[in-house]
């Protein structure tokens, strides 16, 4: 029997769900990252997801060439690769008086 070492780290992966640790493999998501799947629970997700949040600098940027160089949202796709629904809905949000 082997023993374990005291330095050993006990690294058993949770369920972001429920907390447990009875999950498996489950395959791999539309990106490629894998997928598990709680057999208590029955959740299937990514144990580690990566957030999707935009940086605030790279907003103002976007937002900035749109307002003050009257970049169309076409044209700020394009050039900062960021969709053009997206745009407008940050747009949305920010206040009337600092559109300009």
């Amino acid at each position: 029997m082997a023993r374990k070492s005291s330095l050993a780290v006990d690294a058993t992966p949770r369920c972001t769900a429920c907390g447990r640790e009875h999950i498996v493999k489950n395959g791999k998501n539309v990106c490629g990252h894998q997928q598990f799947r709680c057999r208590a629970y029955g959740a299937c997700r990514v144990l580690h997801p990566k957030s999707r949040e935009t940086a605030p600098e790279r907003k103002d940027e976007v937002l900035r060439a749109v307002a003050t160089e009257r970049l169309s949202l076409r044209a700020a796709e394009r050039v900062f690769g960021v969709a053009r629904h997206t745009i407008s809905r940050w747009l949305e949000k920010k206040p009337k008086a600092a559109r300009r």
